[in-house]
């Protein structure tokens, strides 16, 4: 990955940020689960799951798609699609990597 590109990650990363401080909701979860219980950790990490899972199956279904000669949909569609998928697994695997380490550490401390 390039230097600009970290750049992007990093800033989308930090608007997204501000966006869900300024809210103190997330994006990942419907109105209607927000007004009939409150928001739980298990649930934000179960939506952020699902959604990395429907970009793949999105990417995956558009590249299906093309190669049987879908006329609708274009080579760049398919690349970003493939390239957003791919961003948001590594973002994931790096949560989760976050999420045992610092169990891990909550762990070793001592009582």
């Amino acid at each position: 990955m390039s230097i600009p590109s970290i750049n992007g990650v990093l800033e989308q990363m930090n608007f997204q940020a501000q966006q869900v401080s300024a809210t103190k909701t997330s994006p990942f979860i419907s109105e209607s689960q927000r007004a009939d219980k409150k928001l739980q950790f298990s649930d934000v990490l179960f939506d952020s799951i699902n959604s990395i899972s429907s970009a793949q199956n999105q990417a995956k279904t558009q590249a299906q798609d093309y190669m049987t000669g879908a006329t609708d949909i274009g080579l760049n569609d398919v690349m970003v699609s493939m390239q957003k998928s791919s961003v948001a697994l590594n973002l994931g695997i790096q949560v989760r990597n976050k999420m045992v380490s610092a169990y891990q550490e909550i762990m070793s401390m001592a009582v």
